[in-house]
């Protein structure tokens, strides 16, 4: 799909999305709890319908006209938006982090906030293509800085709001969480290994390949030194490791399975986007490490691959 239309469609669907949102809550005044701490008011969630309206369903509609259009504005556009997204983001993570309740609220936020950023990243400037995957060449300073907010980002999205909104949702439905001895002793062991794996990942491909984790603003260099002389994908498989193990430690099968889905949705989405990438950029070097070195299962390499 050409990116222009990817990013034209999403900003639709949001739209969309967002008006069938408020739909629900009008319909159907119940669902409000579902979105909000139990003591508050209805009108406390509803007083958003200005805001929301104007700035977050009004702003993708005028985005996604100003992307169709090419405009020279459609840029900071998408950039004010996904700033306009974060804020009542936060807000929604500050609220659940207080009060331990509404995590369905900070995770559709946090899905939201992070799909409009990415918009806004692959759109880039005014002055490039629209892309999913622009390599970069960072200082190592740089490098190592953007990536460790990189990780805090997805870290805190993807293993802490999201699998806390799973489980929400499992206990508003009546799933009662499993426990078994030596629970959390043996989870935080396993999600300890894969985070190693996923930080020694991120530091390699920041020192080794002068980029970031990042599509948008992925390595210039073909990194396979590390832990990529022995798994060509450390950090998705240390990413799906790490959900599995916080699932289990919240005792959610739903949590579990949402960890198991990523990899699906990695192998059979982004990664044929991602080793096209990385063929068209670095060639036969990434053929030939491509056909050395496992996707999923480490294996162990008796010669070193040549760094490019």
């Amino acid at each position: 799909m050409n990116p222009r239309t990817m990013i034209i469609g999403y900003l639709l669907l949001q739209a969309v999305a967002m008006i069938g949102w408020w739909a629900l809550l009008l319909w159907l005044p119940s669902s409000i709890a579902w979105f909000q701490p139990q003591s508050w008011p209805a009108s406390t969630l509803l007083s958003f319908w200005l805001a929301d309206g104007i700035v977050l369903i009004g702003g993708s509609f005028v985005c996604a006209l100003l992307v169709g259009f090419k405009a020279a504005q459609a840029s900071l556009a998408l950039w004010m938006l996904a700033a306009a997204v974060w804020y009542p983001t936060l807000y929604c993570i500050g609220v659940s982090t207080l009060t331990g309740e509404a995590w369905l609220a900070a995770g559709l936020m946090s899905c939201m906030a992070g799909l409009t950023l990415s918009m806004a990243t692959i759109y880039g400037t005014a002055a490039q293509t629209p892309a999913p995957f622009r390599a970069v060449t960072l200082k190592r300073p740089a490098a190592i800085a953007w990536t460790c907010v990189q990780v805090v980002l997805f870290w805190g999205v993807f293993l802490w709001i999201l699998p806390m909104a799973i489980r929400e949702l499992e206990q508003r439905i009546g799933l009662e969480a499993f426990s078994h001895p030596y629970q959390a002793s043996l989870t935080l062991a396993v999600f300890a290994m894969a985070s190693s794996l996923g930080l020694w990942s991120a530091w390699t491909m920041a020192t080794q390949g002068a980029g970031t984790p990042l599509p948008t603003a992925a390595a210039s260099k073909l990194v396979v030194t590390g832990p990529y002389r022995y798994v060509r994908n450390p950090m998705a498989l240390a990413g799906i490791v790490q959900g599995f193990s916080v699932g289990w430690w919240l005792g959610s099968p739903s949590v579990m399975a949402y960890a198991c889905a990523g990899i699906l949705v990695w192998h059979y989405c982004v990664r044929p986007s991602e080793e096209h990438d990385m063929l068209v950029r670095f060639g036969s070097d990434y053929d030939r490490y491509r056909h050395s070195v496992r996707l999923w299962l480490p294996g162990w390499q008796k010669k070193p691959l040549r760094k490019c």
